[in-house]
């Protein structure tokens, strides 16, 4: 009965040893094969995905010279519009005279101040500067 368990665990061993030679031998092949195929679909991949970033960049860099353009373009308008923006008129009656002057651009002016507001945000105190303008009467 022992010879026989022996035997048997021998053939189970022999078996396992087999299956595994077979087994790591077929992987070998297949994980070369693939290799090679990942390896191919990434190379292609990153040739389309340059091809297609560089088509972007230059769409982009086209556009961008189109807006700057255009913004140049408007920028000279406003300030041609602008440069004839403070014209004069004077007027004259008995001693006294008058000179109002059109489409001068200035800055409003609105009063307030900034003021730290805290809050909780669940899990800690915030604090942040908040411009507060003064109240309209």
């Amino acid at each position: 009965m022992k010879s026989q368990a022996l035997f048997a665990l021998v053939a189970f061993f022999a078996t396992v040893l087999f299956s595994y030679g077979s087994a790591s031998a077929q992987v070998v092949e297949k994980t070369k094969e693939v290799t090679s195929k990942t390896t191919k679909a990434v190379v292609d991949s990153t040739k389309k995905a340059a091809s297609v970033t560089k088509d972007a960049t230059t769409a982009a860099a086209s556009k961008t010279k189109d807006v700057v353009t255009d913004s140049a373009d408007k920028t000279t308008d406003v300030a041609k519009d602008t440069a004839g923006a403070g014209k004069s008129k004077s007027q004259s009656f008995g001693k006294n005279t008058v000179t109002v002057t059109e489409n001068i651009a200035g800055q409003a002016y609105e009063g307030g101040k900034y003021l730290t507001v805290t809050t909780w945000d669940g899990t800690k105190w915030v604090s942040k500067q908040v411009w507060q303008p003064n109240k309209k009467q």
